[in-house]
């Protein structure tokens, strides 16, 4: 008797305490029996469910599932789990978890329900779906817009298509680009009244706060400031700031680059006009392209790949610290395996902006190695040969104006010509350095390698070569493949 009694203590302090709700039901679905913490999580009495259909706080589109749920525990005598809606007595939805027993050869068919509250981890799975998610959007949208910069020419295509990225990303910007005239110390047009305290703190790039909005400086044209004003609120999220912070970058590197086209472009003009067009600016525009190849590759590395990384290592840390279930772990997965297919990509397109070790290697070496890379990711097959390169020395510009000749071939080759094979040899011949070039892929109209084709591959090649003072010549047609010939004098 005794041992009965402390038995049934220990089932009332357990009922009592527990935070899971305790159900019995019968197969009529009739609540029989239920704990005090159905008051606690759901806020309903216990008289108000006892004697009731257990799945009258239901969501109604949960319903039909659950009583065909409860059928099959009753027929199959199996356990059985299930996640559902149910409405506290506010009227707020909880998610909840609930598994349900049958008790072992009860005449009645008196099922156990042990339920549990899991709306709090609902609502982080779903705040993690919408991170991933936004995650994903800011970084689309950023590869996108650093493809259309490619075609921006002139700053008024450059202006209107920040403008419009900004309305995309971040609705709440409201966006504006203000001019200010240093000479007379005006403002063109409509600006933000706040923004005149803070011009002489400007800088390029660089964001300003002022209580409700940011202000940027994106670049100076004769005298004239161009200044990005935003709202602060649309920035929500750290993720979103580190994709501002990079669009910003993007946008300033183009500005200034528009600039310096602008005025190249017109001293060529000039030339042009005296029927000239002079070696030294065409080693210019290259070499002013390198640099910023190089610039940028140094940028990306040093501020977005080392925050992703950053991100990766933080992000890496937390899976190995808690456990997580389900479709957490699933999401935090997917996570790290986007920001490390991120870093990834960033790395190689630092690699594909400045060659590593392209300086350091040599011109031989470092073609070795991105055969061997290109080798790994394409379905053509790359034939190397040199002949009299051992005491082969180029200086700087002509070590990379042949490389860079080199990646234009791999990449026509890639995209368009079908080949099956390719083959490169290097001669170093009475101090010229001869690259010849052949592949047996689709070729096309010779017609198209004359001087007004467009192409911006074949014509970057031929006035490459043209800047350093060597020769270029193409021979293909349609079916035949594609030959090339190149002789470049060696600087000594």
């Amino acid at each position: 008797m005794e041992k009965t009694n402390h038995m049934n203590w220990e089932f009332e302090t357990i009922t009592k305490h527990t935070q899971d709700i305790l159900i019995v039901v019968d197969q009529n679905q009739i609540v029989q029996f239920i704990t005090p913490s159905f008051e606690t999580v759901l806020g309903y009495r216990i008289e108000e469910l006892l004697g009731r259909n257990v799945f009258d706080p239901v969501f109604p589109e949960d319903r039909d599932r659950l009583i065909a749920s409860h059928r099959e525990v009753i027929n199959l005598k199996e356990p059985k789990m299930d996640e559902y809606r149910v409405y506290h007595k506010n009227g707020e939805v909880k998610y909840v978890e609930s598994r349900v027993m049958l008790i072992p050869n009860d005449p009645n068919n008196l099922v156990v329900v042990n339920i549990r509250d899991i709306t709090l981890r609902k609502s982080m799975e779903a705040e993690l779906a919408n991170r991933k998610n936004r995650y994903q959007v800011l970084q689309n949208q950023l590869k996108k817009y650093s493809q259309d910069l490619s075609m921006v020419l002139k700053l008024s295509d450059l202006k209107n298509r920040l403008i419009k990225e900004l309305e995309t990303v971040l609705p709440e910007a409201q966006p504006l680009i203000s001019i200010f005239h240093r000479e007379t110390e005006s403002f063109e047009g409509d600006f933000p009244i706040g923004l005149l305290s803070y011009l002489p703190t400007l800088a390029i790039g660089k964001i300003q706060y002022d209580n409700e909005q940011i202000h940027i400086l994106l670049g100076e044209r004769k005298e004239k400031a161009h200044i990005l004003t935003i709202n602060a609120c649309s920035i929500k999220e750290s993720m979103d700031l580190i994709w501002f912070e990079t669009l910003i970058f993007y946008t300033v590197m183009v500005f200034e680059s528009l600039h310096v086209i602008e005025n190249l472009i017109n001293q060529l003009e000039s030339a042009l006009q005296n029927n000239k067009r002079p070696q030294w600016m065409m080693r210019l525009l290259f070499n002013l392209s390198e640099k910023q190849r190089l610039e940028l590759s140094s940028d990306l590395h040093d501020t977005v790949l080392h925050e992703q990384m950053i991100l990766y290592r933080n992000l890496d840390a937390i899976l190995k610290e808690y456990n997580f279930e389900g479709e957490i772990q699933d999401q935090l997965n997917g996570i790290v395996k986007g920001v490390s297919d991120s870093i990834h990509q960033i790395q190689m397109t630092c690699h594909e902006l400045r060659p590593p070790l392209l300086r350091e290697l040599g011109l031989l070496s470092s073609l070795e190695n991105l055969f061997e890379y290109m080798q790994v990711s394409s379905t053509f097959k790359i034939n190397y040969t040199t002949e009299n390169t051992e005491a082969l020395v180029l200086n700087e510009e002509e070590t990379i104006g042949l490389y860079r000749i080199v990646q234009e071939l791999l990449n026509n080759a890639g995209k368009h010509s079908r080949a099956s094979n390719l083959y490169f040899h290097i001669e170093n011949k009475e101090n010229n350095i001869m690259l010849q070039y052949s592949d047996d892929g689709i070729g096309f109209d010779s017609e198209k390698l004359t001087p007004t084709y467009k192409s911006i591959g074949l014509s970057g090649m031929r006035e490459r070569i043209k800047s350093l003072g060597g020769t270029i010549e193409f021979d293909t047609q349609p079916g035949e493949g594609l030959r090339v010939r190149l002789e470049l004098p060696i600087t000594r």
